[in-house]
This record gives structure tokens, sequence and C-alpha cells, in this order.
């Protein structure tokens, strides 16, 4: 298959760029199609979001093409095929960086989940068991201490 003139003339970095995009727009264009098909159904009377939708994907397009154009631009300069490459992925390595810090935050979540899950055990476990009686002692002198575990060392 042969690419027309104006594609094969692209950089590589506008022509990965172009098949994204393209890949892009036909995913826009089918979820565009089941949304007003289902806005339909839910609102027969409506004119659905066709008209929004429609206009939002002649504006990508257009972005689509526009952003190639300055992509190719950029390509022909001395250093211009690596900056492209750059604009081009810049994109996906914040997408990675975005899916890595939530996959952390999971983790953290989870972890801090089991501690509080760990304690709130540990506290009904303390709740269920039987209160120790308080023992009176005397001491020398008029001084009545208490023996406690839990008032030994509080000052008392």
């Amino acid at each position: 298959m042969k690419l027309p003139k104006v594609i094969r003339k692209l950089c590589m970095p506008a022509k990965v760029y172009l098949v994204l995009a393209t890949i892009s727009l036909i995913i826009y264009f089918i979820s565009m199609i089941n949304v007003h098909e289902t806005v339909l159904e839910a609102e027969p009377e409506g004119e659905g979001i066709h008209h929004y939708t429609m206009m939002g994907f002649f504006m990508k397009i257009i972005f689509t093409i526009l952003w190639i154009y300055i992509l190719n631009y950029i390509c022909k300069f001395k250093y211009g095929k690596r900056i492209a490459w750059f604009i081009v992925l810049l994109p996906f390595f914040f997408m990675a960086l975005i899916l890595i810090g939530m996959l952390c935050a999971v983790s953290f979540i989870t972890l801090q989940t089991k501690k509080v899950n760990g304690l709130k055990k540990e506290l009904e476990i303390e709740k269920q068991r039987p209160p120790e009686k308080i023992v009176k002692k005397e001491s020398k002198g008029d001084k009545i201490g208490y023996d406690s575990p839990l008032l030994s060392g509080s000052g008392f």
C-alpha cells in the first residue's frame, strides 16, 4: 500500500503522532455514536448530544492537522527530531508518572488500612478483657497506695 506523498514527506515523530491521533479519532467517533444513541433512548424527544460532539470531532481533526504541521516544522531544525520525539512522547511519560504515583498511593492506603484494622482488633480485644481489681495496700505511715498495673508508675 502506497501512502500519499504528503504523509511520506512527514518526519517520523509526525507520522507516529498521525497514527496515534487517527486511533484517537476513530475511538472518539465510535464513542460519539454510542453516546448519541444512548441519549436518544433515554430522551426520545431530545436532540441528543450529536451537535456538540460533532463540533468537538471537527476541532480535534483541525488540532491534529495543525499539530502534525508543527511537529514536521520542528523536525527541520538541527535537533528538531529529538525535540519532536520529546513532544510526542511527553504525554506518555506523564501518564506513566501518574500511573506509578497512583500505584504507590494505593499501596500506601492499603498498608495504612491494614494497620488501622489491626489496631481496631487489638482495641476490641482490650475492651472484652475484664478490668483488673484494684487492691488497697497500706504503706508506711498514713499514706495508702494502690497496687494496680494501670496505676503503677503514674504518680499516684
